[in-house]
């Protein structure tokens, strides 16, 4: 019998209670994963661990001001939030995560004017934060077997590692889209030195990965740096941060990767700026803003940090980006945002992370927590001094090993 209602968190527009936790009705709409492809209806799936992640914050704030209704699936007056998670799919005995982003277009991260996109959990489809859920047959993609051989249950560990699907996916978008801005951006200037042009391009890209500033050492910064580490062993990176180095985030990527340098922000942004120029050795080519603070663009353009022909990559959702346009314009530097990914970018995301350890950066609740106080357990998971990076809420006990060993 088809699934009609579970229980989990829903979202709803209301200014005391915008996030409720409860028995809500489950929909199956037939959707496209992309234009040209058969609408299909949802495989009915059982969640079996869930991330939370700063936009499920965001979105119970807009619910508390009443402008969530565009979020809403069609016809419904809630959301079930949600984009980070392994489920569970009964009807082919294996575990898989979904991609979260389809819809009627030919690239739902760059859809056209006549064109539309869904986005599981966020954006007018209900996502991973129940017991059970529907999603489009397609969109469900494996765990390579050599990390979860079939048969064998999902540990703590791998667990923990693939709730970061969705924020790698969109690093390693944001890795693409930097190296093709890179390309048409800087490929005249190694062409002037007799390069021919795809000697030029390949030059504008690794000179351009060379010198890199990841400002914002959250969830996406210290992926960003994974990503770009990963396909450029060469690059010079360095984050920034607010806290004392030797925190859980900067000491991570010292245990790991031990040339990714880290930099807390100085009294002023001047200070920093140079502090960030010295531990580099010179100038970044490349600027990724993800720390949600207008300082990161006074930084790299009042302060002059980015360099000539440089990329400012704009990661941060919600502040402003001011510049001076006269040394912007003769220094001929771009600013580009972009918040995406593509299936391949998820398939991707999905093999690097069940090699790479974050899963010591994640930290499990209970599902009783969230389910006794939703809005409590979200100020605990987004504002306790002491939270970890990435917090973690099993929904199947029974699916999931009890300890972390083994993945």
């Amino acid at each position: 019998m088809p699934m009609t209602s579970a229980e989990g968190t829903y979202l709803v527009n209301h200014h005391d209670r915008p996030l409720r936790f409860g028995e809500v009705n489950l929909i199956n709409p037939p959707r496209r994963e992309r234009r040209g492809l058969p609408e299909r209806e949802g495989i009915g799936c059982q969640t079996v661990c869930t991330g939370l992640c700063g936009t499920d914050w965001e979105l119970m704030q807009m619910g508390s001001r009443g402008e969530l209704g565009p979020k809403f699936p069609p016809g419904q007056q809630r959301l079930i939030n949600g984009h980070e998670g392994v489920v569970w799919v009964p009807e082919q005995q294996r575990y898989a995560i979904v991609l979260i982003r389809g819809g009627d277009s030919w690239d739902p991260s760059r859809f056209e004017a006549d064109e539309s996109y869904f986005e599981y959990g966020c954006d007018g489809a209900d996502g991973l934060m129940s017991r059970h859920g529907y999603y489009h047959p397609d969109m469900l993609l494996a765990i390579p077997a050599e990390h979860l051989p079939p048969g064998e249950p999902l540990t703590r560990r791998l667990g923990g590692r693939l709730i970061f699907a969705d924020p790698m996916a969109c690093m390693l978008f944001q890795r693409e889209r930097i190296e093709d801005l890179l390309i048409g951006h800087n490929w005249r200037v190694y062409a002037a030195r007799g390069l021919e042009r795809e000697a030029a391009m390949d030059w504008a890209v690794r000179d351009g990965f060379g010198r890199v500033v990841i400002y914002g050492l959250g969830g996406a910064g210290i992926l960003g740096a994974i990503a770009i580490r990963d396909a450029y062993p060469r690059a010079r990176i360095v984050t920034v941060g607010r806290s004392e180095p030797g925190g859980i985030k900067d000491s991570f990527l010292a245990r790991h990767f031990d040339d990714i340098a880290y930099v807390q922000t100085r009294a002023s942004a001047r200070q920093t700026a140079e502090a960030i120029e010295e531990a580099l050795g010179g100038l970044p080519k490349v600027f990724v803003g993800a720390s949600g603070n207008a300082i990161e663009a006074e930084i790299a353009f009042d302060c002059g940090l980015l360099d000539n022909n440089g990329i400012y990559a704009s990661f941060s959702l919600g502040p402003r980006v001011s510049y001076d346009t006269m040394p912007f314009g003769f220094r001929n530097q771009l600013i580009f945002g972009a918040i995406n990914f593509r299936r391949e970018h998820m398939e991707a995301a999905i093999e690097l992370l069940c090699r790479l350890p974050v899963d010591e950066l994640v930290g499990e609740r209970l599902l009783e927590d969230l389910a006794s106080d939703p809005i409590a357990f979200y100020h605990e998971v987004y504002r306790a001094p002491d939270r970890p990076l990435k917090t973690m809420v099993v929904w199947e006990r029974n699916m999931i090993e009890n300890d972390r060993a083994g993945a």
